[in-house]
This record gives structure tokens, C-alpha cells and sequence, in this order.
């Protein structure tokens, strides 16, 4: 009997201890220094963006967009034997004119999976953090609500 509650003590500390590492494993694979960094606005144009990560990973994708969502091609090419804790892509080429640009990635380090994320950033003169610009966009979507009581006209006869 000790050795049944043993085992099964041992199991549960086991299994707690795997569950709290796959929880923020995840936390792992988010770059710790992006440049830009997220929602950054800076005076000119980058000539590079770099991602450094806390682990060795692989880079799987790394695209810049437009506040607009079209694809702007920095040349990256998925490298399938390249693992790093640090990339850095030269952007050799004038960026085409946006409020502001998106960069997405996707990574793994082979143990953890897939993570993917991304960084906002703006530059040039009147740039705004790109936060800003998103949250003062106001939707040209229009709500249709039934007239108030009208469902409970059946109801009262």
C-alpha cells in the first residue's frame, strides 16, 4: 500500500512539473529583442529587421506587410539548417509608403512546436505608433437590433 501512494505521489509531481514547463514553454520561443521593436516609430526607415530569441531556434518565416496586408518580399528564404538564437534580414530597398508595416514570424526549436507572432512599426515624419493608428480607426460596419418590445408583443395578448 505505501508503495502504491508512492507511486502515485511521484507521478502526480511528475505529471504537475510537465504541466507547468508545457505552459510557458511557449514564452521561450518570443524573440526577446526585436528591431524595430513592437509598435516602435522611428525617424527613418530600417535597413534591417533582426529577431534575437532566448533559445536556439528555426526561423521559419519572417514577412513584412502593409498596414494594408500587402506582401512586401525582404528576400527571406527558410534555411532548414539553420538553427540561431539571433537573425538579422538587410532590408536593401526603399519600403513602399504605409501607416505603418507588420512583421510576422514563425519558429520552433524542434522541442516546443510551433509559435508564431508578430511586431508593428512606423517611421518617417507625423508617424504615429502603429497601436495608435489602429485603435483610432472607426468601423463603417452598421448594427441592426429589432425594435425594442417588439418580441414580447405575442407574448402580453
Amino acid at each position: 500500500m505505501r508503495r502504491l501512494i508512492i507511486t502515485i505521489s511521484a507521478l502526480t509531481l511528475l505529471a504537475g512539473s510537465t504541466l507547468s514547463r508545457a505552459q510557458h514553454s511557449h514564452g521561450v520561443l518570443t524573440p526577446g529583442v526585436t528591431f524595430p521593436q513592437d509598435d516602435a516609430v522611428l525617424i527613418e526607415p530600417p535597413k534591417m529587421v533582426t529577431m534575437s530569441f532566448r533559445v536556439d531556434v528555426r526561423l521559419l518565416k519572417l514577412a513584412l506587410y502593409t498596414a494594408e496586408e500587402e506582401w512586401i518580399d525582404i528576400g527571406f528564404a527558410y534555411d532548414p539548417g539553420r538553427k540561431n538564437n539571433s537573425f538579422v534580414l538587410p532590408i536593401p530597398f526603399e519600403l513602399p509608403a504605409s501607416e505603418y508595416y507588420i512583421a510576422r514570424w514563425s519558429v520552433t526549436d524542434d522541442v516546443r512546436g510551433l509559435v508564431n507572432g508578430e511586431f508593428k512599426f512606423a517611421f518617417g515624419a507625423g508617424a504615429i505608433p502603429p497601436s495608435e493608428t489602429i485603435d483610432s480607426r472607426v468601423s463603417d460596419l452598421e448594427e441592426v437590433l429589432p425594435s425594442t418590445g417588439s418580441y414580447r408583443r405575442e407574448t402580453l395578448q
